[in-house]
Parts: C-alpha cells; sequence; structure tokens
C-alpha cells in the first residue's frame, strides 16, 4: 500500500535501539500514547521503545527475550512524500522509500494514496 505524509514527522531518537533474536531485556514502563510499546533495556545498557508482542516474557516478570529482530529507526518525513506501508505495528506503519531507506512512521502522519 502506497501512503502520502499528511503531517510531518521528526524522529525524537536520533540512536534508535537495534534488538536481535535472543536478546536479553530488562522491562521498564508501557508508552501511553502509543499502546502495546514498552521501554527496554538491554543487558548493555542501550534503552528504547519496541514492541511488546516481540518479547517474550515468561520467567522473570523484569526481563524478557527478544523473539525478533527489531530496530527503532524512525523516518523523519516531509509533507507530500510518498512511501510504501510494509507492515503496520501498534499504530505505526514500517515503510519504505523509493530510495530503499527503512523504517517506522506513525500511522496518524500518513494517509493511503
Amino acid at each position: 500500500m502506497d501512503v502520502v505524509v499528511i503531517e510531518q514527522h521528526t524522529s525524537e531518537y536520533p540512536n534508535p535501539i537495534v534488538l536481535n533474536q535472543g536478546d536479553r531485556v530488562t522491562l521498564g514502563e508501557m508508552d501511553d500514547e502509543f499502546p502495546n510499546w514498552i521501554f527496554v533495556t538491554t543487558e548493555a545498557g542501550v534503552k528504547g521503545w519496541a514492541p511488546i508482542q516481540y518479547i517474550d516474557k515468561s520467567g522473570c516478570g523484569s526481563k524478557g527475550t527478544l523473539l525478533h529482530d527489531y530496530d527503532a529507526w524512525e523516518l523523519n518525513t516531509t509533507m507530500g512524500e510518498r512511501l510504501t506501508v510494509l507492515f503496520e505495528l501498534n499504530a505505526w506503519y514500517r515503510v519504505s522509500r523509493i530510495s530503499g531507506e527503512v523504517g517506522w512512521v506513525p500511522v496518524r502522519t500518513v494517509q493511503q494514496v
């Protein structure tokens, strides 16, 4: 599905978290604005938001293990820019640009073409 940007988005996280399947994380707070996103900290101390669906929380309640690779790379977008949606997760689209760059944008900032 192709979408067009109707509200510019600028990432607040210039150094996004990158997680690999099997990584262990400490679980923090849930996001109030975007449900099903949880703040995590890696064993190396790197912090960021991750989708709760990608984390196995069995065992200790404050720790989890990544079920899938994940990166929190958000695209900075401009009004009128066209993007291709790869999939949707928790009110965010994983999108690609014509240049091949891939990242996340909030669903509310785009509309279907």
